[in-house]
């Protein structure tokens, strides 16, 4: 009996401890990617315009996001990551025709469900009842 108990709380533990884990991660990479998102924003609703600089900045995001989304699918759900992973297309095709007017509001949308799958996979009461 003495050691289902013992099992039984270090598989707990355990289970806790990955779970904080993979909530970090995922908090970093949305976080600096929502800061990335910001940054080009801010290029692009700019009186002077930097083409060059908003498709570098338009390039790290795509960088960033595919560095992360193996893992990142490994235990979120493929769905979220696939209206993230839309909405940067149509950002970055806005941007290469030069569209800047429609990729601002794109833009919001993506910080929009990024910040919501932050908020859906945090350890809060709320989410797991």
């Amino acid at each position: 009996m003495y050691k289902e108990i013992i099992i039984c709380i270090l598989v707990v533990i355990f289970i806790f401890s990955m779970d904080l884990i993979s909530n970090n991660y995922t908090k970093n990479v949305f976080f600096n990617i929502n800061d990335e998102l910001s940054n080009l924003r801010n290029e692009i609703t700019s009186e002077d315009k930097n083409e060059e600089k908003i498709k570098e900045k338009m390039k790290e995001i795509e960088e960033k996001w595919y560095k992360n989304i193996n893992l990142l699918s490994c235990y979120l759900e493929h769905n979220e990551l696939e209206k993230v992973q839309r909405q940067i297309t149509l950002i970055k095709g806005n941007i290469d025709v030069k569209e800047y007017n429609q990729a601002t509001p794109q833009l919001d949308e993506c910080k929009f469900i990024i910040n919501h799958i932050i908020d859906k996979e945090s350890f809060l009461i709320r989410n797991i009842f």
